[in-house]
């Protein structure tokens, strides 16, 4: 479907994210497996004979978008400051009979507006004319029900070196069955794993989206190899195995007892690989999984490095390989070790304070999630405010804010510049003044 290009204040094709219509565009060469599209109706208010959709019948919408067609009838500030679906066309009303030539017959069409009123006047409209139309959503009850919209304009505050101030997050996609694990490849693509859907996905350096691989044991971090291959942390069961471009499992247990729950992974020029596992996620507060970091040496050989560390989530190396970072979900420090010139670690430290921790339920956490670095030394962590930003001696630099709460981050993009960020299903780019290490690993 070619865009469609409308010279009207009040109709234009509008991009929310990255680009809304490459949703559209993108279907046909993402596959996810998704619910039957056609859901059965809420109540719907009895002044209007369009049905008003519940967030569960919108979420099965929004995994079909080669099927559907979003239709904002809002003014374009209204999208802005609120949010939105993915959409091919924001038509106010009173232009919908000017522009009916531009929307497509063969697709279901989903009206939408803040309580969905207008969106079923603009429903009955287009019924009248012969679309389908599956039914009207407010935004906002939508927002109120649990659901998260697209498009709500987040931009970054301006830290040194790093990201301009008001350089707007990206949605590169949302929806996925999870999003973990990112790692960027040479072309300046990246791969992340949708790990409930056992799939591997690559978003290209151009934004196209294709599933990389399938049945990959459930792959929750990936990392890159000098050799090219395409290592994992399996957690079906809990494994290091390269996947990609022959599966070979290189770590199954330790001291022939099987891992927990592996999580995160970093993988050193030398060889050395080392990982978490943080355990399952505790249900209360008085709750102590059995946790560990460990040190898969160039030889073979697994050795436990720390069991002390409450939840041990993401890991990164220092451009240098002379640091390793770990983070702690359920404490309020970055950890940093020392790496020796055999790989093995010492020197364990408090390397950066990370902003709010807090006491919850299941006991006290920083969120802190997935790692990266940059060639600068920086190290970015993924975590309940946001991407929160550290200098190589541990200053807190800034906070960049997401729609979502991240669970991963990565370089990608052919100069390394472009960072990633996963989480609750979501992949978000921002563009940054500097450039990921260009090394194997992550």
């Amino acid at each position: 479907m070619s865009k469609v290009q409308i010279r009207n204040r009040s109709a234009v094709v509008r991009r929310l994210g990255s680009s809304a219509i490459v949703l559209l565009a993108l279907a046909s060469t993402t596959q996810t497996a998704v619910a039957q599209a056609v859901v059965p109706a809420q109540a719907q208010t009895p002044a209007s004979a369009i049905p008003v959709l519940s967030r569960a019948q919108i979420d099965a919408l929004l995994a079909t978008p080669d099927k559907v067609v979003f239709l904002d009838v809002r003014r374009a500030d209204e999208i802005e400051t609120i949010g939105g679906f993915p959409v091919f066309l924001n038509i106010q009303n009173s232009e919908l009979d000017r522009f009916l030539g531009f929307i497509p017959r063969d697709r279901q069409i989903v009206t939408i507006s803040n309580h969905a009123h207008r969106g079923q006047a603009a429903g009955e409209l287009l019924k009248a004319k012969g679309f389908t139309v599956a039914g009207a959503v407010g935004v906002q009850d939508y927002e109120e029900q649990g659901g998260t919209l697209y498009g709500r304009k987040v931009v970054t505050p301006a830290i040194d070196g790093v990201v301009k101030a008001g350089t707007r997050v990206e949605v590169v996609r949302e929806g996925f069955d999870g999003t973990e694990g990112p790692v960027g490849l040479p072309d300046g693509s990246i791969l992340f794993t949708e790990n409930r859907a056992d799939r591997i996905v690559q978003v290209g350096a151009d934004g196209k989206i294709s599933t990389f691989a399938e049945k990959t044991g459930s792959a929750n971090a990936l990392a890159i190899t000098g050799k090219g291959e395409i290592l994992a942390v399996q957690t079906a069961p809990s494994a290091i195995a390269a996947i990609k471009p022959t599966p070979k499992v290189w770590a199954a247990n330790f001291g022939g007892k099987p891992f927990n729950r592996l999580n995160d992974l970093a993988f050193a020029r030398a060889g050395d690989v080392y990982f978490t596992d943080p355990g399952a996620a505790p249900t209360s507060a008085a709750e102590s999984p059995r946790t560990g970091l460990y040190w898969l040496d160039r030889k073979g050989k697994v050795s436990l490095v720390a069991d002390d560390i409450r939840r041990p989530n993401g890991v990164a190396l220092s451009p240098d390989e002379k640091t390793l970072y770990v983070a702690n979900t359920g404490g309020e420090y970055v950890i940093a070790y020392t790496v020796r010139p055999d790989g093995s670690l010492t020197d364990r430290r408090n390397f950066a304070k990370l902003a709010g921790f807090k006491e919850s339920p299941t006991g006290p956490t920083s969120g802190a999630d997935g790692l990266v670095v940059d060639s600068a030394g920086r190290l970015y962590v993924a975590s309940l405010p946001g991407i929160q930003v550290f200098g190589s001696d541990g200053a807190a630099l800034g906070i960049i804010p997401l729609p979502k709460q991240p669970q991963n981050l990565a370089f990608g993009g052919k100069d390394r510049s472009a960072l990633y960020a996963v989480g609750r299903g979501s992949v978000y780019r921002i563009a940054t003044q500097t450039r990921g290490v260009d090394r194997p690993g992550k």
